[in-house]
């Protein structure tokens, strides 16, 4: 690989015709992955439709990925939602399985009324799986937490030893330089695919994100251009990310995704209430879209197959 950028893909959920789950495409989820210069799986996060699954689809969903993953490659599973004993047993399950680490966001529909609940709660989800680093997935647009995270990163430093990382999904790219100020030690993961270049400029190197499904061989592209100090290449070869992030905003938002992710493949169904079905004249976009992404990234995975 020409660049130093871990990427870590937030895999869709697989669903049938009829939207049942089907776990058998994950083998091809995990080798399309693979074959594109992606390092590792977050599974069961909000482009896995986490919160319009049961636990025990969720339970599936991380047994077929753990099954399918090779040596190597990584595994990690968000375990948070509105039900205690459902995300205790989500977080007991993934550490039986062995997963690299376990996510969670802030609680939800009612936010945790002072940090010391947060951090409560942050504890509570660690403590049924002690051995396995946790996570905590920053994602305002969806919880609607109002807490910084470096607050809760550093209010939890002392009580919750496992936490080891940041999902930062948000567009404050200086919280996201305080959150590695707060703790010693604290990985902070971009989940935002559509501002790559600008966090590579503080130093980013680990990302989490839906687009690096399909377009992990061109983020490698951007980072290697950025390295050899070719910004504006490295801008230009980004816009396809930031196309995405601006008609996924006016044309159905995470429905949006997962249409155009079907249609660079595999198929992984439609999504579920409230994200789908994505009207027609929405998905006729995606399609479109789709057409026109091929081309580039099939250009940045053979610079990339050429590279390594």
């Amino acid at each position: 690989m020409t660049s130093r950028l871990e990427i870590w893909a937030a895999t869709p959920a697989p669903f049938d015709p009829e939207g049942r789950l089907d776990v058998s495409v994950i083998p091809e989820q995990v080798e399309r992955l693979r074959s594109s210069g992606v390092h590792g799986a977050f599974v069961n996060g909000t482009t896995g439709e986490f919160s319009a699954l049961s636990t025990a689809e969720r339970r599936e969903v991380a047994d077929a990925w753990a099954a399918a993953c090779p040596d190597g490659f990584g595994l990690a599973l968000h375990v948070g939602g509105t039900d205690p004993a459902g995300v205790r047993e989500l977080a007991a399950h993934a550490e039986s399985i062995g997963v690299d680490y376990i996510a969670t966001v802030a609680p939800y529909y009612g936010e945790a009324p002072t940090l010391e609940l947060l951090v409560r709660y942050l504890a509570m989800v660690s403590g049924s799986a002690p051995g396995t680093p946790l996570c905590y997935y920053h994602i305002p647009s969806m919880t609607g937490s109002s807490y910084a995270p470096s607050a809760v990163v550093a209010a939890a430093a002392e009580t919750v030893p496992a936490l080891s990382s940041v999902k930062f999904t948000d567009g404050d790219l200086g919280e996201l330089d305080r959150i590695r100020e707060a703790a010693v030690g604290i990985t902070v993961f971009l989940g935002r695919d559509e501002l790559l270049p600008a966090a590579l400029s503080f130093g980013v190197r680990v990302v989490v994100g839906s687009l690096f499904n399909s377009l992990a061989a061109v983020a490698h592209q951007v980072t290697g251009a950025y390295d050899r100090g070719e910004h504006e290449l490295a801008f230009e070869l980004h816009r396809p990310f930031r196309e995405i992030a601006d008609l996924a905003a006016r044309h159905g938002g995470l429905g949006f995704v997962k249409e155009l992710l079907n249609e660079l493949g595999p198929d992984l169904g439609r999504p579920r209430p409230p994200w789908g079905p994505v009207p027609d004249v929405d998905r006729a976009v995606a399609v479109e879209l789709a057409k026109r992404l091929r081309a580039p990234i099939a250009a940045a995975e053979a610079a990339e197959r050429t590279a390594e």
